[in-house]
């Protein structure tokens, strides 16, 4: 992904105290331009990690050793809530669903009824393997009903789609710098609503730095400041364009590598697409390995094979975040070119 020249040259700003009152108005400013594009109300605090270890926080500041979880997995990304909540000693029961269709309803009632003792439910909105847009209203209205957690990965899918946290009843959602937010990795953001708060005060799981109540509204740590000036740019961006605008730019970008899928006799995998990512499905016999080596020798563009048991059988072409007019036209010619040869 590109990082915006105005959001990367925010972040060439000069340096200040970390300790000061400059930073506590700097965070302050960013939590507030983050929350509409959450959809929330509830706090955001930020990570100096990539996304997993935005998941990771989650996980030891909402579980105690031995608790019972629910991961709904639908792809690569998704099983790596499992992966974390394993390492913590955590009793993990998975619900496996259709990788190209994403969860439905039924099958998130199914697992809550199989694993009644579970308090805390994982999903992943954007699939980054499968290009999937997950529903998450009735899944999240479901959970509410039953007094349990509901935790999102938004890594690949805030600021690329309308995300709705707390009208989806969400009471955590993870999300990485790097994608829809145009800024360079290794910053975490996490949103977190009031009753996932309470959960904290009763959670046992070993934690240090990912300890969210040292995060919020202070600097326990050395923070990663040029980043957050590029989030500080990223929003001034944002607000400045119209979230509405942003979304409609992701989406006519996301429709134009969907149309130019089709016409080139492929398909799409996800079923339920969403604005960042289009996983595709070549023809029986198609060369992969030769389509990615082309593209990426004789035009300097990196598209990515497919992960886990979709790993040859499909690949995946990124548009999360800023692109242009004309890196869309490049992309579609240079895609183009590589098929005729």
């Amino acid at each position: 992904m590109q990082v915006p020249d105005v959001v990367r040259h925010a972040g060439d700003r000069p340096l200040f105290n970390h300790r000061s009152a400059q930073m506590l108005e700097l965070l302050s400013k960013l939590e507030a331009g983050c929350k509409p594009i959450f959809g929330t109300q509830g706090d955001v605090i930020f990570l100096a990690s990539s996304g997993t270890g935005a998941m990771e926080s989650a996980v030891v500041n909402l579980t105690s050793p031995g608790d019972v979880i629910i991961i709904i997995v639908g792809g690569t990304f998704s099983a790596r809530w499992g992966d974390i909540g394993k390492a913590y000693g955590l009793t993990v029961h998975t619900v496996d669903v259709d990788w190209r269709r994403g969860a439905t309803l039924a099958e998130a009632d199914a697992g809550l009824k199989q694993w009644p003792n579970a308090r805390v439910i994982f999903h992943t909105w954007s699939e980054s393997s499968t290009g999937v847009l997950n529903d998450m209203a009735e899944i999240g209205r479901l959970i509410r009903s039953q007094n349990k957690l509901f935790v999102a990965d938004a890594v690949s899918g805030l600021a690329v789609s309308p995300m709705r946290m707390d009208d989806w009843n969400i009471d955590v959602v993870v999300a990485g710098s790097q994608k829809g937010l145009m800024v360079s990795p290794g910053l975490g953001v996490v949103a977190i609503g009031a009753r996932a708060w309470e959960k904290t005060e009763q959670s046992e799981s070993p934690r240090f730095y990912f300890d969210w109540k040292k995060l919020k509204g202070t600097v326990a740590f050395t923070p990663a400041l040029s980043l957050l000036f590029e989030l500080d740019g990223s929003l001034d961006f944002i607000q400045t364009q119209g979230i509405d605008k942003i979304f409609s730019r992701r989406a006519q970008v996301a429709q134009r590598i969907r149309d130019l899928v089709r016409r080139s006799g492929m398909e799409i995998y996800a079923l339920k697409p969403g604005n960042g990512i289009t996983g595709v499905i070549p023809p029986k016999g198609f060369d992969i390995v030769a389509l990615r080596r082309r593209l990426e020798n004789d035009f300097g563009i990196q598209i990515a094979g497919g992960l886990g048991k979709v790993k040859d059988t499909i690949f995946r072409v990124g548009h999360v975040g800023h692109v242009t007019d004309e890196e869309v036209d490049y992309f579609i010619q240079s895609f183009e070119r590589c098929l005729t040869r």
